[in-house]
């Protein structure tokens, strides 16, 4: 028997969608392979601890592994665990969370099983895609720049699809500079399209009467064009877009930042505002504060909320939505790095609520807090590991971690998002 070729059982899952089994001590990591199977596979990449190798042959087969619904699952990379049930990739995100805090932050706590849909397709309100010169549209394979071409992603609404092949067969083999395209969908089903690679006045109107109003009919509502320097131009359309979030309007900057599950963004935030439980007396930092969607509901119940924020778009957006939902009186918003607007406020919070990116937080916004000694904080994340490193540090200067909750923001992908409570240890 070829000494590459192994059988093995697997006892994980890790978050890329690999199956985790042991040879002789090493760990060894097979994409498609689910926990409780046996399979033959080959080895292809050995490292000293660990090694890769590929599925040939399932041995013995979990019961949760299911047909993968989607027809480009395997090539496209998008999603990592369509090969076995919602709610085993529910559980396993609840275990990845656990695992991260335990490993990295040195942490125990309990982690609440995660919250999922009950329809957990059709949710992402963005996606970017790429283009061959040939006109097609696709994603790009995971780590890698070859395109994946579709008919149909699950992830997206039909409404969504439809867009994306109408714009496809209206650009055609036409306009070759294009290079990417991000369609965005808002509650109300509206859309608008950023096209990056080419000069805005190469679309501009009357020209392409006949391309906008094609789009128009399915749906979109305007058109824009992102330059080289990052520069944003509205070539047609209206220039409002807006979201509905917990009830509140928002207008939106076609670069500003919002989460991509609109129906789970709404749980997310009710979670937040749950943790917080404000008095009226509080004194709240919202850190990372994007377009405001937290900010405006935190000041409803707030004495006063400060949100800092480097995106310049997103920051005139908070300050117009502050205005359009009637929300001015008690919020001061902050343009610039969290690291370095936050050591210029005299005023101390009562209660700080952080939303980083998924690099987590900068080691001086961690050390102010120590300084300041707010009573909570709330800290949502998208990546369990940055937020374990940061839970750490927290703890280790006198924070408690009161509870942790995994959402499933990203259903399908190796993604977790978590709401996560701490309290001042004394």
């Amino acid at each position: 028997m070829n000494s590459n070729i192994l059988n093995i059982e697997c006892l994980r899952l890790i978050s890329d969608g690999s199956g985790v089994g042991y040879m002789n001590g090493i760990a060894t990591f097979v994409p498609g392979l689910l926990p409780g199977e046996t399979a033959e596979v080959a080895v292809s990449k050995t490292k000293k601890k660990w090694q890769r190798a590929s599925l040939l042959n399932l041995i013995q087969r979990s019961p949760e592994r299911i047909d993968a619904p989607c027809t480009v699952f395997e090539g496209c990379g998008g999603c990592q665990l369509q090969h076995t049930t919602y709610a085993e990739t529910l559980l396993w995100k609840q275990r990845w969370v656990e695992d991260a805090l335990a490993r990295i932050g040195k942490i125990s706590a309990e982690v609440k099983p995660t919250l999922g849909m009950e329809h957990p397709w059709r949710y992402r309100n963005k996606a970017r895609l790429h283009r061959l010169p040939t006109g097609e549209l696709g994603y790009y394979k995971e780590k890698s720049k070859d395109q994946v071409n579709f008919h149909d992603c699950l992830l997206l609404s039909e409404g969504m699809n439809r867009w994306i092949k109408r714009t496809e067969e209206l650009l055609g083999e036409g306009y070759p500079e294009i290079h990417t395209l991000t369609f965005r969908k808002n509650t109300k089903n509206e859309g608008l399209l950023i096209i990056e690679g080419m000069p805005g006045e190469s679309l501009s109107v009357p020209e392409n009467n006949d391309f906008f109003e094609a789009l128009a009919k399915e749906g979109l509502r305007s058109i824009w064009n992102l330059d080289a320097e990052g520069s944003l131009q509205l070539i047609w359309g209206d220039e409002e877009f807006s979201q509905t979030i917990l009830g509140l309007t928002f207008e939106l900057s076609p670069l500003a930042f919002l989460q991509v599950n609109s129906r789970q963004a709404d749980l997310l935030y009710k979670l937040v505002l749950d943790a917080v439980a404000l008095t009226g007396e509080e004194i709240v930092w919202d850190l990372y504060s994007g377009i405001g969607t937290l900010t405006l509901a935190l000041a409803t119940k707030a004495m006063k909320v400060t949100a800092i924020e480097e995106n310049p778009y997103a920051v005139e957006n908070a300050i117009q939505n502050a205005v359009n939902n009637h929300a001015v009186g008690n919020i001061e918003f902050l343009k610039g790095k969290v690291e370095q607007r936050m050591m210029k406020i005299e005023e101390e919070p009562d209660v700080v609520v952080l939303d980083p990116p998924r690099a987590g937080i900068h080691a001086d916004v961690l050390q102010r807090l120590l300084e300041l000694k707010p009573q909570r904080i709330i800290y949502v994340s998208c990546d369990p590991g940055t937020l374990a490193r940061d839970l750490g540090g927290l703890t280790a200067g006198g924070y408690k971690v009161d509870s942790v909750q995994p959402v499933d923001m990203f259903p399908w992908t190796g993604h977790v998002e978590c709401c996560c409570l701490l309290v001042r240890a004394e």
